[in-house]
């Protein structure tokens, strides 16, 4: 009889579990949305995004970082952030991802809304191209580890425990989800990339890869406006 309420225990556990990050990441990811977007309703919710101190977005570095790294660190799976889990193939795999990338950052002119709001950006990096790069790699640095720790590691880790087949699906949903407030073309797109990323860190149980495929594609973004900004 014990032994049958084990796996009952360890089910609800997950779903416990697994609950609270999608209501975690729901909740962050929807505030940073109300700010973003500029809502006034019931608060103005902007005020969450005034720190930024040399473009280093505070609020999505504690939201999306701290807490959930915190939060995490008593049972962390270390290798989850090593490279001790990679096959000799995930470097090549690595490569052809930031090449894609690299694909479709320079067909960015001929994507119709991506390209109206990528030539909106390249004004502000036309003022000091030095002092913009470097606002742009803090702001990246701020939102990025957070990002995939969030999505490849306290959701898709939990939400696979309890659902093995389906439940990595959560993570290309919320990516999706969050991804409206872009154009059509740059979620679908952002879609995507998430579904080979998570099941690769569903497989590997690592982050390393999603984060470095992701930080190629941002950099290669930068090289972009900083080379097509008005002026360059």
């Amino acid at each position: 009889m014990c032994d049958a309420q084990v796996p009952e225990q360890e089910t609800a556990g997950s779903r416990r579990t697994a609950l609270l990050a999608a209501v975690y990441v729901l909740l962050v990811l929807g505030l940073d949305t109300l700010a973003t977007q500029d809502v006034q309703f019931p608060v103005a919710w902007r005020v969450l995004l005034r720190y930024h101190p040399g473009g280093f977005d505070v609020f999505k570095f504690v939201a999306w970082f701290l807490i959930p790294f915190l939060c995490a660190l008593p049972r962390l799976d270390v290798h989850a952030f090593t490279f001790k889990r990679w096959r000799r193939m995930d470097g090549y795999l690595f490569a052809g991802l930031a090449a894609a990338g690299a694909v479709a950052v320079v067909i960015i002119p001929l994507l119709p809304g991506v390209r109206e709001t990528y030539q909106g950006a390249g004004s502000f990096f036309a003022r000091r191209q030095w002092d913009a790069g470097l606002w742009y790699l803090s702001w990246t640095f701020a939102w990025l580890p957070g990002w995939e720790l969030l999505h490849r590691y306290v959701l898709l880790r939990p939400w696979n425990r309890w659902l093995p087949r389906a439940g990595w699906l959560v993570v290309p949903l919320s990516e999706g989800v969050y991804h409206l407030q872009k154009p059509p073309l740059e979620a679908a797109g952002m879609v995507a990339l998430s579904v080979v990323l998570t099941l690769w860190a569903r497989k590997r149980q690592n982050v390393m890869l999603p984060f470095l495929v992701h930080l190629a594609i941002e950099l290669e973004l930068l090289v972009f406006l900083l080379r097509t900004a008005p002026g360059a």
